[in-house]
This record gives C-alpha cells, sequence and structure tokens, in this order.
C-alpha cells in the first residue's frame, strides 16, 4: 500500500543507498489516540533489526 507520511529520509539526499521504511504496527493507525503495535509484530521487528544489523556489519 501507499501511504503519505513524514519522513526524515529526503535529508539524507541519497547518502546511503536506496532507503526503505520498515517497521512494526501500521501507518493507519499510528500517532494517532489509536496506536498500537500487535505483540507478535513488535517481537518480530526484533529478528529483522538484529539480521538487517548484521548483515551491515558483515
Amino acid at each position: 500500500m501507499v501511504a503519505a507520511y513524514t519522513t526524515d529520509i529526503p535529508a539524507f539526499g541519497g547518502a546511503w543507498g536506496k532507503p526503505y521504511l520498515i517497521g512494526p504496527g501500521t501507518i493507519h493507525v499510528a500517532h494517532t489516540a489509536h496506536e498500537h503495535i500487535p505483540k507478535d509484530q513488535l517481537v518480530a521487528s526484533v529478528d529483522i533489526y538484529e539480521s538487517l544489523c548484521r548483515q551491515l556489519l558483515a
């Protein structure tokens, strides 16, 4: 899906290559009174971030 929201990515000017926005939860409730992240997505995100860090440090 495509969603309109704000990010700092344009400030980097492509200095780090092609950017990706990833993370748990959904943009549909982000920064609202109903914001929440399902626990299974939060746990899975730890594995994703760990994998990314390992690949970047390799």
